[in-house]
């Protein structure tokens, strides 16, 4: 996938080859309509050329597939072993496996549990799926929250990532102990982690949404209602904002009711 650019040279980000492989899996999932398998593997194929010899993706390529941008955000780096997971679901193609391995296995080796990427949590539930108990993806995925939950519970906006990220993370301490690795919890306050994502859902809807009585103040009101915003952007409201907010209330009240 390569994005046409107005000012400057084109590019193929290594995000956008991941959407694009979310996209068709759902597409085929839902639909059972194989017609774009061709296309995501490859799609898959083009992943190879971002990957380093340590085992780093790059980030973003010219269109020669010389590199571009070693590192524009780490992001793109849980959203492609995500897809890729969830592309061996779909395909249970062996070099996909080794791929989804190759990305988790440098994920924890490099201590991403640090960067509290919610991609990263979704990486993680998926590999749970292939990997049901492989320890070591637990332990990344648990610090990638539990590390954060204090920036979680006193963050001032709307911030829909976060709850994007609780999301996963009350979903993985789930698997967890239906996987009988209980004893990975003991340290953490799970209590504590179901009252923040409660806490994050509630405080999405109060402070990011556009209720009617906000919408009324702006100069096209009916195109506002019903809308989310962010409000430390000054009320910018973008598809990209929109899709991180629907995303995640759609995915806490699915998962709690």
């Amino acid at each position: 996938m390569v994005e046409k650019r107005k000012q400057g040279t084109d590019e193929i980000k290594l995000g956008a080859q991941a959407m694009l492989i979310l996209a068709l899996c759902k597409y085929q999932e839902v639909t059972k309509d194989a017609s774009f398998l061709r296309q995501l593997m490859e799609a898959f194929n083009a992943v190879v050329f971002f990957r380093q010899k340590s085992g780093r993706y790059n980030h973003v390529l010219n269109t020669d597939l010389t590199v571009k941008d070693e590192f524009r955000i780490i992001y793109y780096e849980g959203e492609i072993t995500f897809a890729l997971a969830r592309l061996y679901e779909l395909t249970q193609d062996e070099q996909v496996l080794k791929m989804v391995k190759q990305s988790l296995d440098f994920m924890v080796d490099n201590d991403y549990g640090k960067y509290h990427d919610h991609w990263i949590s979704y990486a993680v539930n998926e590999a749970l799926q292939i990997f049901p108990n492989n320890r070591e993806y637990m332990k990344l995925g648990l610090k990638n929250v539990f590390s954060h939950l204090d920036f979680i519970a006193k963050r001032d906006t709307s911030y829909p990532t976060l709850l994007e990220l609780m999301n996963a993370a009350v979903k993985m301490t789930d698997i967890i102990k239906l996987t009988g690795n209980d004893d990975l919890l003991e340290t953490y306050d799970l209590i504590r982690l179901r009252r923040i994502w409660k806490y994050r859902a509630e405080y999405e809807l109060a402070t990011g949404s556009f209720q009617p009585e906000l919408a009324m103040y702006f100069y096209a009101p009916y195109k506002f209602v019903g809308g989310f915003f962010a409000r430390h952007d000054h009320f910018r409201t973008r598809i990209d904002d929109c899709e991180h907010f629907l995303s995640g209330l759609i995915n806490y009240y699915n998962y709690t009711y």
